[in-house]
This record gives structure tokens, C-alpha cells and sequence, in this order.
């Protein structure tokens, strides 16, 4: 199966999945970093993360790094966004245009992807993107991931959450 992680895929929640999906599928990371899609592509990992270089190192992994988003999308049957979205405790705001240019992109490129958001993201925005987007293929799956360790709480989650409520 083909999966995309996009936005700052490199990051630990994104690169964490990537790594996680690619033992046993086909995973492309969108980043906008051309020095983080280099060290991902020569199996250095841009981020601190023990297990994450160890899989890299030694594991088969199906992954691969691109700058561009029309082939990382374009034949994904999901697309995981793992971008940041700076949360300002001030104005009690969370900054989401990098997620909602990735679904733009994907729904632009390929429109039928399953997309997964996996950034931090104000109650109700899911809804409010599907109406936006009028799709119903974007669902949110909340990450709960340390840093340092994000590979292992992956391989080892206390809990999955995914909200959804189609039949």
C-alpha cells in the first residue's frame, strides 16, 4: 500500500510514522527541508531519536524522502499530516494553515486519499476542513508521542484514537 506523511514529516510524529508504515508498506515523507529529505534518503535521521536511527540503519524499510508533494500524494491511498501548528496560549490560537495547505494539496492532486491528520488541532476543525474541502475522507488521529521516543511509542502506543463517523 502506498502512504504519504507530509508537511514537517520529518519531525518526530511524522518520521516516527513513516518509519512505523514503512516496514510493511510503500511510504514516501514529504518535507520542505532539502538537508532532512538528504539525511532520510542516505538513512540519517534529522531528528534525536535512538530507535528512529537504529530502523533506519538496520531495518528493510520501504521509505523513501521528497521534496515535491505531486509525487508523494499522487498515488497515496492515505496521507498523514504531521505539520506543527504553533499553539499561542495568548490569543488561545492554533496556527493550522500548514495543515490546511496540505489537504488543499492532496485534495488538488488526489482527491479519493484517506487524510489523516495527526497534528494538534482545535476541536472541530476536522469538520469545518471537511466542509471547506466538501470531502468526507479527512479524519484525525491524535498523536501522543514523546520526544526522543516517538518510534517507540509508536511500536508501542498506551492508546489509539480515531475519530470518524462514517458508517
Amino acid at each position: 500500500m502506498k502512504i504519504a506523511v507530509a508537511g514537517a514529516g520529518a519531525g518526530y510524529v511524522g518520521l516516527s510514522n513513516a518509519v512505523l508504515l514503512a516496514q510493511y508498506n510503500d511510504v514516501t515523507l514529504f518535507d520542505v527541508v532539502p538537508d532532512k529529505v538528504d539525511m532520510i534518503n542516505s538513512g540519517i535521521s534529522p531528528i534525536e531519536d535512538p530507535e528512529i536511527q537504529d530502523f533506519l540503519t538496520n531495518k528493510h524499510l520501504q521509505l523513501r524522502a521528497s521534496l515535491d508533494p505531486k509525487s508523494t500524494f499522487e498515488e497515496a491511498k492515505y496521507v498523514i499530516v504531521a505539520t506543527p501548528t504553533d499553539y499561542d496560549p495568548e490569543t488561545n490560537y492554533f496556527n493550522t494553515t500548514s495543515v490546511e495547505a496540505i489537504v488543499r494539496d492532496v485534495q488538488d492532486i488526489n482527491p479519493t486519499a484517506i487524510v489523516v491528520i495527526k497534528s494538534t488541532i482545535p476541536v472541530g476543525f476536522t469538520r469545518e476542513l471537511r466542509q471547506q474541502f466538501d470531502c468526507n475522507n479527512l479524519i484525525f488521529s491524535p498523536e501522543f508521542l514523546r520526544e526522543g521516543k516517538a518510534l517507540h511509542d509508536n511500536l508501542h502506543p498506551s492508546r489509539i484514537i480515531v475519530g470518524e463517523d462514517s458508517e
